[in-house]
């Protein structure tokens, strides 16, 4: 249960209820690296693209091969998305198809919509990009530029297009097409899902999420994402267990999601930045709120230098509040990635188990560093 009486003294962290209950069975065992947590997907915008480089052709090797459209497997998913000041920035939806590749639409209140592909065991070079055909049922046809965000990811930006998000709605096919590939979706179940997308965007993300899954083979809700367990994993952690944040209000939760380490209680936040946003000034501007919220107590922090590895931007720390009552201590894990989003890792800890969350938050610096100068081989896994 959430103890708003713990909270209020920083409610900016994820003190949840009975942080100083020692429960049984943490652990932190050897580092062994694992799969990269995150599929990053950037928000629409208008503004101003790169400039082209010189052209290469992506490299997309799906898992599958099959004549005829990929067929989704089991509906859509998404909801809102929000920018690092907690302000509501777009919507999204993704669903995944049977050749293993994730198609993805977000839209923005300006009404500009972004299409997205992820495409498992792709080498797309970083900040490319393609010309690309989007054909709807082979009557609508766009001409675009596609980037690549990630290696394995293309994002095709569109600007506001009524016509084709109306297209998309009541299509039977969507198709991607290159010089060097060819890529065709059955856009089932679209005219609810991009109809909800956009009361979404309408209702500034005041809605419950989307999901027309029939729920097989999801996440239950007491387990972690595959690629976040994955993580803390690697990372040594063993019997996490999540901790629901469905009594709080979303515009007061600290993190997307959170769990519990015997004594200790994590989280995670992610955000989309902007191009010319640091780490340096996001992870400063972060520890500084959570000092304002150290209220009737002592707030120190902790910054340590900012490492530059060649897969993402990382720094760690911690945030101390010494209260009457004793110390909340919290360690902090940030890392930007190449696609611009900005992701804090914190555990929180009484005095007594400091020294855990310390080592958690060591581990998956570490975990991280290895993960940024030797990526793990592809799964398959979009």
């Amino acid at each position: 249960m959430f103890d708003k009486a713990v909270a209020a003294a920083l409610s900016s962290l994820l003190l949840l209820g009975a942080a100083g209950a020692h429960a049984d069975g943490a652990q932190v065992a050897e580092l062994v690296p694992v799969d990269p947590p995150v599929m990053y997907y950037p928000a629409p915008s208008s503004g101003p693209s790169r400039p082209a480089p010189p052209p290469q052709q992506p490299k997309p090797a799906a898992p599958a091969e099959k004549t005829g459209p990929a067929e989704l497997e089991d509906g859509w998913e998404g909801g809102p998305s929000r920018d690092r000041e907690g302000k509501f920035a777009y919507c999204a939806i993704e669903g995944r198809f049977d050749t293993g590749h994730v198609l993805m639409i977000a839209r923005n209140g300006k009404g500009e919509v972004n299409l997205g592909m992820g495409i498992p065991g792709a080498e797309l070079p970083d900040g490319e990009q393609w010309k690309v055909k989007v054909t709807v049922d082979g009557k609508l046809t766009r001409e675009r530029r596609a980037l690549a965000p990630k290696p394995d990811m293309l994002v095709i930006p569109n600007g506001k297009d009524e016509e084709l998000y109306t297209a998309l709605m009541n299509g039977k096919e969507v198709v991607f097409s290159s010089d060097a590939d060819r890529m065709a979706f059955a856009l089932k179940g679209t005219k609810k899902v991009l109809t909800d997308l956009k009361t979404c965007v309408d209702k500034a993300g005041a809605v419950p999420p989307i999901d027309t899954r029939t729920k097989k083979g999801v996440t239950r809700p007491d387990e972690l994402p595959e690629g976040l367990a994955d993580l803390l994993k690697a990372a040594g952690v063993r019997d996490v267990k999540r901790v629901s944040l469905e009594n709080v209000p979303k515009g007061e939760r600290p993190a997307d999601m959170a769990w519990r380490i015997g004594p200790i209680v994590g989280g995670i936040r992610e955000r989309v930045v902007d191009e010319a946003a640091k780490l340096d000034e996001l992870s400063t501007g972060y520890v500084d709120a959570m000092k304002k919220r150290c209220e009737g107590g002592t707030p120190t922090v902790t910054l340590n230098p900012i490492e530059e590895l060649s897969g993402l931007t990382l720094r760690t720390g911690s945030v101390d509040c010494t209260l009457k009552d004793g110390k909340m201590h919290v360690s902090l894990t940030f890392f930007l990635s190449p696609g611009r989003l900005f992701t804090i890792l914190f555990h929180e800890a009484q005095e007594a188990d400091i020294g855990l969350a310390d080592k958690v938050r060591d581990n998956l610096a570490e975990v991280l560093r290895r993960l940024a100068v030797s990526p793990p081989a592809q799964t398959g896994k979009p």
